[in-house]
């Protein structure tokens, strides 16, 4: 299907040369530029791809579109000597799959810092708008966290709020309600959530999440659960209902997510142990599977790949495709230089490394577009501290094109910008700003 977005902007150039002649010779090589753009496969309609010389000189560039490719020649020069570099022309190629227009995610500091500001936000992947959805700001100065939308429709949300008084936040029908979890049903608390394909219910992990500091390595932080189950709220009644086979205290279940069809949630699951943060090198996440029929869970759970070697989270499936973590152990792959994408074929139950989308710093939170041909997922590929996102093309046959920074306005807003990108999630729609309703939610 051919996108209803506009053909992409010629990129303009960033910089340019105020004084005489440049003497230009012509070079086979491909211009060394910050972000990497060549040979990235970005959607029809995308904002243009701003990009800077990795040494900082100053150039011009032209862009040429020949059928689904388009093609930048760049020339690059050293003021001082007065010196040049014709590049040879780098391709872009352009997809017909359509992409949602919209991402959410939240921005805060890295968690090895204090924060005193963040928020949830929207940015419109056709430009550069970013805009707030809610900012800490509105309650009291909490935490924000773990925003999800059901199968990414932007008029019904939730997060959580962790402040005094707090809860989770429900946007649906225009209105905002807030629901403390922790006063319902098994008294639980939620942490991660699943919102059902078809609307009602919403799974949840409950996480006992504690932090520590390595005092030798290069391992800032490390985050793991004491505990974790998962839990099921039905949001028609605002009752919570658990089921004793995914919540006991013999294994730690977390990261919920559902099948497209709703019967069958998908989680990770390890053996609890007594002292987990001595021993949190030998747990493994396993990836599992319940049935759910009728608001219910149903049977017994079932392993569905495991290893010694590798702890999985963040299970995202994609009809017949899984995208997870892993790391070499534990819960938490944020922290974990290790820690890559995996593609688990569903049909065969091979699993691959997601090679194309993998660096030698850290790749772990992702979701799919709603069409499954794109991938959003976050890195610290550029610095080694900051979360960043990329996009990635996915032909549906088990292949990824090389990822593409998140483009900005200008390049340097990627280096500016102190603070992490968290939990991407597509969005259909523009969300609206929420601000204004929910503070009245937490008015003192």
């Amino acid at each position: 299907m051919k996108s209803a977005w506009p053909i992409l902007p010629a990129l303009s150039a960033v910089l340019f040369l105020a004084c005489g002649r440049i003497a230009f010779t012509d070079s086979d090589s491909l211009p060394p530029i910050v972000p990497d753009y060549a040979g990235v496969t970005i959607p029809e309609g995308m904002a243009a791809l701003s990009f800077e010389m990795a040494d900082g000189r100053p150039f011009k560039v032209e862009e040429k579109r020949v059928g689904d490719t388009l093609f930048y020649s760049v020339r690059a020069w050293d003021k001082k000597t007065g010196k040049g570099v014709r590049y040879a022309p780098f391709p872009v190629y352009v997809s017909r799959d359509p992409i949602d227009p919209y991402i959410a995610y939240r921005l805060i500091e890295p968690s090895y810092e204090g924060w005193k500001e963040m928020g949830l936000y929207t940015r419109e992947l056709a430009s550069y708008q970013e805009t707030p959805i809610v900012e800490n700001s509105s309650v009291n100065g909490g935490c924000v966290n773990c925003h999800n939308f059901p199968s990414g429709d932007p008029s019904r949300m939730m997060f959580h709020a962790r402040v005094a008084g707090g809860g989770t936040v429900f946007l649906e029908d225009g209105e905002v309600h807030l629901l403390s979890l922790t006063t319902v049903g098994p008294h639980k608390q939620g942490t991660y959530p699943a919102w059902h394909p078809g609307g009602r219910y919403i799974a949840y992990s409950s996480n006992s999440t504690q932090q520590s500091f390595p005092i030798t390595g290069s391992q800032q932080v490390e985050v793991y659960d004491h505990f974790s189950d998962l839990i099921l709220l039905d949001t028609q009644t605002d009752s919570v209902y658990t089921w004793e086979p995914v919540s006991n205290t013999a294994r730690m279940e977390t990261f919920p997510t559902w099948a497209p069809d709703g019967n069958t949630l998908y989680f990770c699951v390890a053996d609890s142990l007594a002292s987990v943060v001595e021993n949190r090198a030998s747990v493994h996440y396993e990836l599992a599977a319940i049935d759910f029929r009728d608001g219910r869970f149903a049977g017994e759970p079932r392993t569905l790949w495991q290893s010694d070697s590798l702890s999985v989270s963040f299970p995202r499936i994609n009809g017949k495709w899984l995208l997870f973590t892993g790391s070499a152990y534990g819960t938490f792959p944020i922290w974990h230089k290790e820690a890559d994408l995996y593609l688990m074929d569903m049909e065969s139950g091979t699993v691959e490394p997601a090679a194309p989308l993998n660096s030698e710093d850290t790749e772990s939170y992702h979701s799919w577009s709603s069409n499954g041909r794109w991938v959003i997922f976050s890195s610290r590929r550029l610095d080694g501290r900051y979360t960043r996102l990329y996009i990635a093309h996915f032909d549906g046959e088990g292949h990824f094109g090389k990822p593409f920074l998140l483009p900005q306005k200008r390049y340097d807003h990627n280096v500016l910008r102190l603070k992490s990108y968290n939990v991407p999630e597509f969005v259909q729609g523009k969300p609206a700003r929420l601000d204004a309703q929910v503070s009245k939610l937490f008015a003192k």
